[in-house]
């Protein structure tokens, strides 16, 4: 993710934390009590609060407009002070009333009045985008830059809500183009972020300073555009002299590596992050416009990240086929594997078939062994591999999630069927899913029981892929001991594949082997019977 976070400006915003980064008030229930509803990571808050604390106000409610996926926090307020008879500019800029204000402003109201946390009314035009008010308001000495208490200015409020010709008007009155907010973003990254292409030229026509990063993540305004998918946007910052192979700051997180399972902490930690440079946020997104804008500009189609990732690897492993296609086209390197895996791992992986074949056109290993893991968070349903596949080539990856097509195509390429992960592991014995737990998917996916069930009830793509693996050379170590001792007819045996076991035996898998607990095959099968009625 482009690293941005929500953000509440107005009256009982409170600060938050997620992980390395700050946000404000973005958990579902914080600890000042404020609820929040984000579907799809930010979407909208709602909170009735006191205006003030005083029992002569009454409740107001606290509503973010949202504007992608960051939002600015403005309180409307429904009502006013018991006995009050007349609005203030401010308050009836809060609530639209443009007729009151400008009846105020002729009648000399004081146009500088505030809301508790120092916006005013020329915030409020500048949200709703009113060009009439905000001229009066200008014209009666409204202050063009002023700052609410986490420094939003009218020209933030007009870029936050994609009102492009409020934000000329503003420039031209002489709002100062490089006053962002008190954390750090700047009114740039912020027209960047909500996509008006119109509105970031019209800042750096004014002196927008293109360069300037914000000091959270070290991210900046193109890679803000970037990875919101504006090209463009893009366009307009490349022009302006925005750097293309510029880098957000690196850091490292603990996490785990899945080496006992994606819910155990044994063998957690520190992963490399961050490091990203534009092109690399558009790997992240998909954002396949962006990215030959920026490969045109002169990035480098092979920048890593701080984990030692390439625009190709993030591509594929983000789940983009296309982009990644479009990588290779431009000379991306198929076999890089900084992060420990390449991009035919992670292609296998997202099960992109197009893909694996356009990788092993240009001379990916299919050979090539998995030496690290992803970062593994707990039960997730991301897309993750683990340090349980430590030596894994894209074959035996292929095997375990149940792809036979894709063995097919890999085999074809050079592919060896017998090449054991680093815990004796064959593709066999991957494809019947020994040592696998079945809460989760074949890919470690932690989704609806129903899925997992259903993709492990799936008997006949097991047999499928079992039979694919000895069509291609695969049954040569068919009574190979793996983890625990246990050979791939165990497995069968263990995960009630019992057509499976039986062309196991066929092919000549031995029922008398016994696994590292005395245990022979033939007593699993015997089992199996057992539970099927037999």
């Amino acid at each position: 993710m482009a690293g941005q976070y929500l953000e509440m400006y107005g009256l009982g915003a409170c600060r938050g934390q997620h992980g390395a980064k700050s946000f404000w008030c973005s958990q579902l229930t914080c600890s000042h009590g404020f609820r929040t509803v984000l579907p799809n990571g930010v979407s909208s808050v709602v909170r009735y609060m006191p205006l003030f604390e005083k029992d002569t106000y009454r409740r107001t409610a606290l509503v973010v407009k949202t504007v992608g996926r960051v939002g600015m926090a403005l309180l409307l307020t429904v009502g006013v002070a018991a006995g009050q008879s007349h609005l203030s500019v401010v308050d009836a800029a809060k609530l639209q009333d443009w007729s009151t204000v400008a009846t105020l402003i002729g009648s000399g109201a004081d146009v500088h009045v505030t809301q508790p946390d120092g916006a005013g009314a020329l915030h409020w035009a500048a949200y709703w985008g009113e060009p009439e008010t905000v001229a009066r308001l200008i014209a009666a000495g409204a202050t063009l830059d002023a700052r609410n208490e986490y420094g939003v200015t009218p020209l933030w409020a007009a870029c936050a809500t994609r009102h492009r010709s409020t934000v000329r008007q503003l420039l031209v009155a002489g709002a100062d183009p490089n006053l962002g907010l008190a954390a750090g973003e700047t009114l740039l990254m912020r027209c960047a972020h909500t996509g008006d292409a119109m509105a970031v030229q019209a800042l750096l026509d004014h002196g927008a300073d293109v360069t300037a990063r914000e000091p959270s993540r070290g991210q900046t305004a193109l890679m803000w555009a970037v990875a919101n998918r504006h090209p463009a946007v893009v366009r307009v910052l490349l022009e302006g002299g925005a750097a293309v192979d510029a880098r957000s700051l690196a850091i490292q997180q603990l996490r785990g590596t899945g080496e006992r399972s994606t819910t155990s902490p044994q063998g957690a930690t520190y992963f490399d992050a961050g490091g990203f440079t534009p092109l690399l946020f558009a790997a992240r997104h998909g954002d396949i416009a962006s990215a030959r804008l920026l490969l045109d500009a002169g990035a480098d189609v092979d920048g890593v990240a701080a984990d030692g990732n390439t625009p190709l690897v993030v591509a594929t492993i983000s789940g983009h086929p296309q982009l990644a296609i479009e990588l290779l086209k431009h000379g991306a390197e198929p076999n890089a594997s900084g992060a420990g895996y390449t991009a035919l791992h992670a292609a296998v992986l997202r099960s992109q078939p197009a893909v694996v074949a356009a990788l092993l056109a240009v001379g990916a290993d299919p050979n090539a062994r998995l030496v690290k893991s992803t970062p593994v968070p707990r039960w997730t349903y991301q897309y993750i591999l683990t340090l349980r596949e430590k030596g894994a080539t894209p074959f035996a990856l292929a095997a375990k999630y149940l792809e036979p097509e894709m063995l097919l195509t890999l085999a074809a390429a050079g592919a060896d069927p017998l090449m054991p992960m680093v815990d004796g592991s064959n593709a066999l014995m991957a494809a019947v899913g020994l040592g696998l737990s079945r809460a989760t998917t074949r890919r470690s996916r932690l989704i609806a029981p129903e899925l997992v069930s259903a993709e492990w009830s799936n008997e006949d793509l097991v047999l499928r892929t079992v039979q694919t693996v000895m069509e291609v050379g695969g049954a040569a170590d068919i009574n190979l001991p793996g983890r625990g001792g246990n050979t791939a007819l165990h497995g069968a045996a263990r995960n009630r594949f019992a057509a499976v076991a039986d062309v196991l035996i066929r092919a000549g898998a031995d029922p008398d082997l016994q696994n590292d607990d005395g245990t022979p095959a033939w007593e699993l099968l015997e089992r199996l019977t057992v539970r099927a009625g037999g």
